[in-house]
């Protein structure tokens, strides 16, 4: 039996790995900063960071959930936006397997239905499956289950079709600089092309899916907040 190992995994191990230092560090320089003076470098992004998370998530959810799930939040938005920005530095977008975005959809979408569960109780959560008649339980559960298929195959979705552009992009250019200059090995006009469609592809759209998986996350769970 041959076993393969999908490049994504790679990706996974270095993006990982990388914001794990960076956290690490950012952490190290909060517990030595002075608090009587103003932060500087990596503290204040950190700063600025958790302040955006709480705020976002006290926005969508009630501020009673800020504690719980801001540095969710924080985290998610954090490294869903280095995933998909990683096919700038030559590597596979980890967001652009599905195995990866139905992961974060299954932890976000556990998280919904905890809320669901905490703010309505049990009894409530099963009634709401029952209503407006019981009739309407097998739609009542896929709706459950909708959010998961939306927001997993949604960022898998655009991300891997930014990649597969991308991919024709140079191939396409690739293909052009070999007409106008018979057997070049080099591909001269990709690099002209390439930077603005990576602007929109990698740094635009990956932080636009990475914003709607976190409004999604703390919209859906705000919306089961009884009240």
């Amino acid at each position: 039996m041959v076993i393969t190992i999908q490049p994504e995994v790679f990706s996974i191990l270095i993006v990982t790995g990388l914001l794990i230092c960076v956290v690490l560090y950012a952490g190290m320089k909060i517990k030595q900063s002075d608090p009587g003076q103003a932060p500087k470098g990596i503290v204040v992004l950190a700063l600025y960071l958790i302040e955006w998370a709480d705020k976002f998530t006290g926005d969508n959810m009630g501020q009673q959930f800020v504690k719980s799930f801001g540095p969710y939040i924080g985290t998610i938005a954090m490294y869903i936006f280095c995933c998909n920005i990683s096919g700038l530095f030559g590597l596979p977008a980890p967001t652009s397997n599905l195995s990866v975005t139905l992961a974060l959809g299954l932890i976000s979408w556990c998280i919904i239905q905890g809320v669901s569960l905490k703010s309505n109780k049990l009894s409530g959560y099963v009634k709401g499956l029952l209503e407006p008649f019981a009739v309407m339980l097998p739609v009542n559960i896929f709706g459950k289950i909708a959010p998961l298929v939306s927001m997993s195959m949604r960022l898998f979705g655009n991300i891997l079709v930014g990649g597969v552009l991308m991919s024709l992009v140079y191939s396409a250019t690739g293909l052009l600089a070999n007409l106008i200059f018979a057997n070049c090995k080099f591909n001269f006009i990709g690099p002209i092309i390439a930077p603005v469609l990576h602007g929109y592809f990698d740094l635009f759209a990956g932080f636009i899916q990475m914003f709607i998986f976190i409004s999604l996350t703390t919209v859906l769970a705000g919306n089961e907040v009884s009240e």
